[in-house]
């Protein structure tokens, strides 16, 4: 691998709400965007917060609990051009103290951000719904990523309980300069409805082949 001097080349720093070097363009939901009775996977009320707990992640699929814990919540909504999006504050991985503000809005059945990306869908589990390259310099490609649905109906165990998820799967196919850790690397993240976020794999150094997650330890929802 080669080496870099940035962290940003050392660790993908990369979620659902990332911008990328290089992008192709991102479908759009086809429909104009309504209030919905659709399912709820994200319950994006003020108030409502998850606490997690951090583990080590192996490629053997062993976890090993880390004596770190963060939380995620809702703040008061936010009007950007004209329309109403709800905040969602998450701790910023690998930089303690410092937070990320997400803002989301429902959209029928999907989840968009305030620039139009659809992030999430409880229906399309065929649509790729983002594509980025991601680049070490303007000549060296880290790597494509690809963001779509998958793994429905899935249930996974955590100290807050069972839960029935739906995955939100980036998947990377790492170029060749960068693949010591692996050819194809997966970041997931997993909801349930009517709770919220349950998992989540943290953005990952580039040539280390474990991971990071977190997993819900408990929950408050108004």
């Amino acid at each position: 691998m080669k080496k870099t001097t940035a962290i940003t080349l050392g660790i993908l720093s990369i979620s659902l709400f990332a911008t990328s070097c290089k992008k192709d363009e991102d479908p759009q939901p086809t429909t104009t965007p309504t209030a919905s009775t659709y399912p709820d996977y994200f319950k994006l009320e003020a108030g409502n917060y998850w606490i997690y707990q951090q583990y080590d992640l192996d490629t053997l699929g062993n976890l090993t609990a880390k004596n770190v814990f963060d939380s995620c919540y809702v703040a008061a909504d936010t009007m950007i051009n004209g329309n109403n999006y709800h905040t969602l504050v998450k701790p910023k991985p690998y930089f303690p103290g410092q937070i990320e503000k997400y803002y989301l809005k429902d959209s029928l059945n999907y989840i968009v951000d305030a620039s139009g990306k659809i992030i999430f869908s409880s229906s399309d589990m065929t649509s790729t719904f983002i594509t980025n390259y991601y680049m070490a310099t303007p000549s060296d490609t880290l790597c494509r990523a690809e963001i779509k649905m998958a793994d429905a109906n899935t249930s996974i165990t955590c100290d807050a309980g069972t839960f029935n998820t739906i995955n939100v799967k980036e998947t990377f196919y790492m170029y060749p300069n960068w693949q010591s850790a692996g050819s194809v690397r997966a970041r997931n993240t997993r909801y349930a409805e009517n709770i919220g976020m349950i998992t989540e794999t943290l953005p990952f150094f580039v040539s280390n082949p474990t991971y990071v997650e977190r997993r819900l330890i408990r929950y408050h929802l108004n």
